[in-house]
């Protein structure tokens, strides 16, 4: 789904990190789980086959886009589950997200970078007078 976002990755001492910038929060959300998965394999390969669905809650939005980005993470690891896009959509106190994919092929699906997990450090996630801005790094 085209949305009005962009991302911007980058390396942080051995982790990977990444800046998304979008005109709403679900579109900031939803870059940063396609983003997720763009990182760890070749997304344009992926094919829409099945959807899953996260519904995360959080008191904060920066705890909410942890949590959510880690709920995607352990459906990759867990489900071997990858996902050539996400929906998301806002619910008080939180997001459901519809990640779209398949299960991971070996003989399609080429991956790019390990990631172990989710991290805190530096996590931010801010309202702009342009829109929304989030910064995530990853432990890979």
């Amino acid at each position: 789904m085209p949305r009005n976002a962009a991302t911007r990755e980058f390396e942080h001492t051995g982790d990977v990190g990444i800046e998304v910038v979008a005109a709403t929060r679900e579109e900031l959300f939803a870059e940063a789980i396609a983003a997720l998965g763009r990182i760890m394999y070749d997304a344009d390969r992926v094919e829409d086959r099945e959807r899953r669905k996260l519904t995360v809650f959080a008191a904060t939005d920066a705890d909410l886009m942890h949590d959510a980005l880690a709920r995607a993470l352990n459906v990759f690891l867990i489900d071997a589950f990858v996902w050539r896009d996400a929906n998301v959509i806002a619910a008080s106190g939180g997001i459901e997200a519809e990640l779209i994919g398949e299960l991971f092929d070996r003989s399609r699906h080429q991956l790019h970078e390990e990631l172990k997990a989710v991290t805190y450090h530096r996590l931010a996630v801010e309202r702009t007078p342009a829109g929304w801005r989030a910064v995530v790094i990853f432990d890979a």
